[in-house]
């Protein structure tokens, strides 16, 4: 079976609590304290490997945040691979009203990475993949330390992925037009990170999936998947386009769901599903993970409970 191979140049070390009401100027006594691993491609490893994928995550590490990520993974058993950074890791921060049932979401800036530590990563990527993997390359990208040319990352990401074979899948909205030149298998945007690449929004379903083709026709993406929130997501290739609504549930946060739905994607393209079919399957994941609480992602027999009820 391929391997899914994450890639988090940025990560986080996540902590989420509940107050029982956000007010300005007062201290809060908060309550149901959780810390997870955090990051685009943290989350992606987390959830593929809830979903019994043959996974690795490939991320930085540094100072005190950057040893408790690393606990972290190890406890949802994560085979991971570690880059030593100089920087600290940086710290989410996630409140929930419980009053109003509102998440605030607070995200500190990473430490800037240099040149040695960027081609460190490269490096775990074109030691690890095998052909027919997939890369996955999602969040944002830190600034580099020195004259390193961080807009091109995941354009040589994708470079050596391919080189050995392997299938590149974007989810940033970093460093797309390099990417994208270079060429991807796959590209995920939500219905706000779509709108950076096509100049502004656009109606749905029809304006925003004849852009996605668009992207395909022009050789960005083999496919181009954009999420719309409650009005469910497209794929476009080239030749077709499938659309699949959003699974109805009662939402406890929103947290990692688009990572879920990477997740669901490429763990069900791994095992040969259909198109259509991993569409839908990666819908149930980030319906799942709206059913928990905080950070801490989906319960894999939430995911085929709702795949399997033929409610989206």
């Amino acid at each position: 079976m391929p391997r899914i191979i994450t890639l988090t140049p940025n990560p986080t070390y996540d902590f989420a609590v509940d107050a029982p009401k956000v007010e300005p100027n007062r201290k809060l006594r908060c309550l149901n304290p959780a810390s997870h691993p955090g990051g685009g491609g943290l989350n992606v490893a987390r959830a593929a490997t809830r979903l019994g994928a043959d996974t690795l995550a490939i991320f930085t590490t540094g100072g005190l945040y950057g040893a408790a990520l690393k606990g972290l993974v190890a406890e949802e058993h994560v085979p991971m691979r570690t880059i030593a950074v100089a920087g600290e890791t940086r710290l989410a921060f996630h409140v929930r009203d419980v009053a109003t049932n509102d998440e605030y979401r607070f995200n500190l800036p990473g430490a800037p990475m240099a040149s040695s530590e960027r081609a460190a990563m490269l490096g775990a990527v074109r030691d690890e993949t095998r052909a027919g993997d997939f890369v996955v390359g999602s969040g944002s990208l830190p600034p580099m330390r020195d004259d390193g040319a961080q807009e091109s990352f995941w354009a040589d990401v994708a470079r050596v992925a391919k080189s050995n074979g392997a299938r590149f899948v974007l989810d940033s909205i970093s460093g797309l037009d390099t990417a994208l030149k270079e060429g991807a298998f796959l590209l995920r945007h939500n219905e706000h990170e779509y709108q950076g690449l096509a100049g502004g929004a656009l109606n749905w379903p029809d304006g925003i999936a004849a852009f996605a083709q668009g992207l395909a026709k022009k050789g960005a993406a083999e496919r181009v998947v954009i999420t719309h929130g409650g009005d469910g997501s497209v794929m476009a290739t080239k030749d077709a386009l499938i659309f699949t609504p959003v699974f109805p549930v009662r939402a406890h946060s929103a947290v990692g769901a688009g990572d879920s739905f990477v997740a669901g994607l490429v763990v069900a393209l791994s095992r040969g599903s259909a198109d259509a079919a991993a569409l839908r399957y990666a819908a149930a994941c980030a319906a799942a993970t709206r059913l928990s609480s905080g950070t801490s992602l989906f319960s894999r027999e939430d995911v085929e409970r709702l795949y399997a009820s033929g409610a989206a």
